[in-house]
C-alpha cells in the first residue's frame, strides 16, 4: 500500500472548509438581515434558514453544520488515537454555529502532524459501526474526509437554495490567494 500523509489529507483542507462555510454563515446573516420586515423580525428569517433542509429526509442546515464539525474533529482524533472534545448539539442560531465552527477549528489546529503520520494501518472503529473495522488510511480517504465534503456541500446548498449569492469561490475560500 501507497503511504500518504494523513495530516496534510485532514487538517490543513479541514480548516480551510470551515473558514469557507464560516464566511458563508456571514453571508447568509447578511440576507436574512436584508429581508427582515418590521413584521417579520431577524430571527424568524434565521430560524427559517437553519431548519430548512434540501428535502424532507435530509439534516436541517444547524445539523449539518453540526455533523461536518463532528466529523472532523472526531475522524481526525479516531485516527490520532486521542479524545475528541465534546460539543453539545444546541446551537439555533448563526452565531452560535459559527462559534462551534471556531472551537473546531481550534481544536484541529492542536493536532500536530506527528499525531496522523505514519497512522495508515491503525485500527479505526466507529461507536454507531462497531462490526466495522478500517485502517487510519481507508477510514481517512474512503470515508471521512468524503463525508466531512458531504456535510460542507450539503450546507452550501441549503444556503445557497435559500437565496443568499454564494459560488464555488466562497467553497474554496482562501485556496484562490495561494494560487
Amino acid at each position: 500500500m501507497q503511504k500518504t500523509d494523513l495530516y496534510t489529507i485532514t487538517i490543513p483542507p479541514m480548516i480551510q472548509a470551515l473558514e469557507g462555510l464560516s464566511a458563508v454563515l456571514d453571508k447568509a446573516i447578511s440576507a436574512a438581515e436584508a429581508k427582515k420586515q418590521d413584521w417579520l423580525p431577524f430571527t424568524e428569517h434565521e430560524a427559517a434558514l437553519l431548519n430548512d433542509r434540501l428535502i424532507f429526509d435530509q439534516f436541517s442546515l444547524v445539523r449539518q453544520i453540526q455533523t461536518a464539525c463532528d466529523n472532523a474533529k472526531n475522524g481526525t482524533s479516531r485516527i490520532a488515537g486521542i479524545e475528541a472534545p465534546k460539543m453539545e448539539d444546541n446551537e439555533k442560531t448563526f452565531a452560535e454555529l459559527k462559534t462551534r465552527i471556531a472551537n473546531t477549528i481550534t481544536y484541529l489546529r492542536t493536532i500536530k502532524p506527528e499525531q496522523l503520520v505514519g497512522k495508515e494501518d491503525t485500527t479505526v472503529i466507529l461507536p454507531y459501526w462497531p462490526d466495522k473495522k478500517f485502517t487510519g488510511f481507508d477510514y481517512a480517504t474512503r470515508y471521512l474526509v468524503p463525508n466531512f465534503y458531504f456535510h460542507i456541500v450539503t450546507a452550501y446548498s441549503i444556503i445557497r437554495k435559500n437565496g443568499v449569492e454564494i459560488g464555488k469561490s466562497d467553497f474554496l475560500g482562501s485556496i484562490a490567494a495561494d494560487l
